[in-house]
């Protein structure tokens, strides 16, 4: 059910748009920015559903009316949905998609005074799906909402970000995030972890639940102390290799997210608070150079770059940890 008690945290946020809603004062086109997994999607459906509903409740859905129904399904005759498309190398929007909804868009609302649109990912718009989309947020249909979800603002057109009222989601907290997932049954210190490593996103939270990205981080943290032992042999890489080459490329990626934040951690620990700062005691006995910590920054971007590539992931895990070894041990 799409319900505002459903949305963890951003409380002003919430309040806003619900005011919004109840005076019949929604922009017919905003953008809601914040990072992946904050809660941009749910809060834009449960937008959608209160919009279309016949009989909203204090800017909430009531979920019983047949809109609520149809909202939930995806089904609903004026509701509309933009996703971005996969490819082998990237995720974008292209123009072809911004014309069904401008076809969608120009229709008459069916069973509802509005239609309301959700462009999810609107930064992965390539350049002539963004400039179709601004002279239709320039001339809007009547009766037509936009939402705009990115989780990066910067990359919208200056022109489109200037017509859209923004509405920022910021982080959660670690106790937001805790709280959240101990109510789904999280043990607590599996979720306080979680919380930590997802950096503010409940949804990145839930992802790491589900594919392990705990034992995740302990591995790219093991690697680490290993290599800064001079204990990582040749046999050892390529076990890893083969071992990392029956994973996907996106979670070796996120295992090369890790080590970079862990890289990180090291070289600001004596500054600052670690990103993983249940991990600060282990931290603080690897000793690599503020030299050699920022190479091995910088081999990870790289490997990071050739993910996008077509090149065997086991060589790529190879290469990739032979060069920070290799980094490591040089003078």
């Amino acid at each position: 059910m799409l319900t505002w008690e459903n949305l963890f945290g951003h409380a002003a946020t919430k309040a806003y748009l619900k005011k919004n809603i109840v005076e019949e004062k929604f922009p017919h086109a905003v953008i809601f920015s914040g990072e992946e997994g904050v809660g941009k999607r749910l809060a834009a459906e449960i937008c959608a559903a209160a919009l279309l509903c016949e009989n909203p409740i204090d800017g909430n859905p009531c979920g019983v009316c047949e809109s609520c129904h149809l909202v939930s399904a995806r089904s609903h005759p004026d509701f509309y949905i933009v996703e971005a498309e996969e490819t082998k190398t990237s995720r974008n929007i292209k123009i072809g998609q911004i014309r069904n909804m401008q076809s969608e868009a120009a229709l008459r609302p069916i069973n509802s005074d509005r239609r309301v649109i959700i462009i999810d990912g609107a930064e992965l718009m390539n350049k002539a799906a963004a400039n179709c989309l601004l002279k239709t947020i320039e001339e809007p249909p009547s009766q037509t909402i936009f939402i705009l979800l990115t989780a990066s603002r910067a990359s919208l057109l200056m022109t489109i970000r200037s017509r859209c009222r923004t509405i920022n989601f910021d982080k959660l907290s670690n106790e937001q995030i805790r709280d959240a997932l101990t109510a789904q049954g999280v043990e607590e210190q599996e979720a306080q972890r979680l919380a930590i490593i997802a950096d503010g996103s409940f949804g990145r939270a839930l992802k790491l639940k589900d594919s392990g990205g705990a034992q995740l981080r302990e591995a790219a943290l093991d690697t680490l102390e290993k290599i800064s032992r001079k204990e990582f042999s040749n046999e050892d890489i390529f076990k890893a290799g083969a071992e990392m080459s029956d994973w996907s490329r996106e979670k070796f990626a996120e295992f090369l997210t890790h080590l970079q934040k862990i890289l990180r951690d090291i070289c600001f620990l004596e500054v600052s608070e670690p990103h993983n700062f249940d991990l600060a005691p282990r931290l603080s006995q690897i000793k690599i150079s503020e030299r050699k910590i920022f190479l091995m920054i910088e081999a990870g971007a790289e490997f990071h770059k050739r993910l996008n590539s077509n090149a065997n992931l086991r060589l790529l895990v190879e290469a990739y940890l032979m060069q920070i070894r290799k980094i490591h041990r040089s003078g």
